[in-house]
């Protein structure tokens, strides 16, 4: 997929402004042009990079740099319109005024604030013609979106991703910087995808997305939860701002249908107030799953639970029971996924309630859950005996998941459970300690290597989850992670289990601000191709 194949509707300048006087007060926009030819403009960009000809170029304050200081490279670029969140310097409006071509230039304040909004009317409100998904939570919101994907397909849907795993169809990802992009790309990628002939769109939705405005304007199908424990308190703080943002996408986004893990005191929490809200006469649907029987019940009963579960050498077998108003209760026979991990049994029922809470029935939806695949990087095992697992767990509470999860595997066996973690750099300090508590507690070897230190020294970053540890002189460290890899393998006995936590499907290591090319997986194949081992599963 690329964006020259997408034939965008042009409109004129003329309907913009009208749109845009529509949007902000006679005080928030100023320099608006009022004589206006019939120019017409192609598409919506933030970034100067892909700015073409007729596009409008938006230039607002980023992360780091001003989109106006990119002034002069767009000018080159003969665009339809830019609009800037305040007003030029002098000599910006020199380059505009000495610009070999026409340039209309907006300044608009508070841009930002509307602007998903603007990019909804503009790509004509494309996520009201498709069926958008959102899922949110703080683990499982990639595995979920992949299963809830390839459920669909296997039901003759065409569907089509945004999230960490990149953007489009399953067949065709493109990679993306954010799990959730900036709202301008998310309405032209949803745009795109109708073109295309998708009618499903699976969204990872971080706190970052909701707090910054990045679905703005974006209409649901429907939206979901996972689960809400601790993560990028760097960004929000406290954990009860994280909490917070995770249940916006619940209480002001609209959706015909809203999912909720109610084995999460979050999910509980929200369940209860919208059940004590108009929900339920609105056309919007609340459908309850609860994985977990022993954890907090909301006060009303799950729609989907399970029972009977096994951990196999396969993956998960377990029954479900199925409660619908229409047709009571339907319990299931036991089903054979074929996942590694519980915590596995957690997303796939979240991506089943999205199915069935749209109406597609069990007796469908049953062939696909039997040939699920697992994620690259979430749980996934490269090798067997011994077993070689890769899992993206960079969260003390995912992995400890990952851990325990894999110890059950380990209870009639005499193998070992070995990990192999760091910690990211400019990133939540204070989980540090907490992983290597978490390790220490479920591992019965350790290797602690780099996992991106970025900015940070990595000696430094070792040191501080160093603190986390009981007995710290018992734990392995090397600052290489490919020879920290290979040295635990080279020691690892056949009946044990090896985890590399943290990275997943990364293909980069990032030092001192370079992102250096990287992956575990290719760590572990060379090492079994140098081995001839035979029980490879890099597929």
């Amino acid at each position: 997929m690329t964006y020259s194949t997408i034939n965008y509707q042009t409109k004129k300048l003329a309907e913009l402004q009208s749109f845009i006087k529509g949007l902000y007060t006679l005080s928030n926009y100023l320099d608006l042009n009022e004589n206006l030819t019939d120019k017409t403009v192609s598409n919506l960009t933030l970034d100067s990079r892909k700015v073409e000809c007729a596009d409008v170029f938006i230039a607002i304050q980023g992360e780091q740099r001003h989109g106006l200081e990119f002034l002069e490279s767009v000018l080159s670029k003969q665009p339809g319109l830019i609009i800037a969140d305040r007003a030029l310097t002098e000599a910006e409006t020199e380059l505009v005024e000495n610009s070999q071509f026409e340039v209309v230039v907006w300044v608009i304040e508070s841009i930002t604030d509307k602007l998903g909004e603007f990019a909804a009317w503009f790509y004509d409100q494309p996520s009201q013609k498709l069926k958008v998904v959102g899922i949110t939570g703080t683990n499982g919101k990639t595995s979920t979106a992949f299963y809830t994907a390839q459920l669909l397909a296997h039901l003759g849907q065409k569907v089509a991703l945004i999230g960490t795993l990149g953007n489009g169809p399953l067949d065709d990802l493109q990679k993306t910087n954010n799990t959730t992009p900036e709202s301008v790309q998310v309405h032209r990628l949803l745009h795109e995808f109708l073109q295309q002939g998708m009618q499903w769109v699976i969204m990872e939705v971080s706190s970052h997305g909701l707090c910054l405005g990045r679905i703005q304007g974006v209409n649901f199908e429907t939206v979901a939860l996972t689960q809400v424990t601790r993560d990028h308190m760097d960004f929000h703080g406290t954990i009860e701002a994280y909490q917070q943002a995770k249940t916006r996408l619940f209480y002001e986004y609209p959706a015909k249908h809203k999912v909720l893990n109610v084995s999460d005191s979050i999910g509980v929490e929200i369940s209860q107030m919208l059940a004590t809200t108009k929900e339920t006469d609105d056309g919007r649907g609340l459908w309850f799953y609860q994985p977990n029987k022993n954890s907090p019940k909301s006060f009303i009963q799950a729609n989907l639970t399970c029972e009977n579960v096994d951990l196999t050498s396969q993956g998960i077998a377990c029954e479900f029971t199925i409660m619908s108003a229409e047709k009571g209760a339907l319990k299931t026979e036991k089903v054979d996924i074929p996942l590694m991990g519980i915590f596995n049994l957690e997303n796939v029922m979240c991506a089943l309630s999205i199915l069935l809470s749209s109406d597609f029935t069990w007796q469908k939806i049953k062939p696909g859950l039997v040939n699920l695949t697992s994620v690259a990087g979430r749980m996934q095992v490269l090798a067997t005996s011994p077993t070689i697992i890769l899992d993206f767990a960079h969260t003390p509470d995912a992995l400890q998941q990952v851990l325990q999860a894999v110890k059950i595997h380990l209870a009639y066996s005499d193998g070992k459970l070995i990990t192999v973690f760091g910690c990211g750099g400019n990133r939540d300090q204070g989980k540090r300690p907490l992983m290597a508590a978490i390790a220490e507690s479920l591992a019965d070897k350790i290797m602690v290597t780099n996992d991106n230190p970025r900015d940070e020294s990595a000696e430094q970053i070792v040191n501080e989850i160093k603190t986390g540890f009981v007995a710290p002189q018992k734990a392995f460290y090397e600052l290489d992670r490919e020879c920290a890899i290979k040295s635990v393998l080279d020691k690892t006995q056949a009946e044990d289990i090896v985890v590399i936590a943290g990275k997943g499907h990364e293909d980069y290591q990032e030092i001192a601000g370079v992102k250096y090319p990287y992956s575990d997986k290719a760590v572990v194949v060379d090492w079994l191709k140098s081995h001839q081992h035979s029980q490879v599963k890099t597929d």
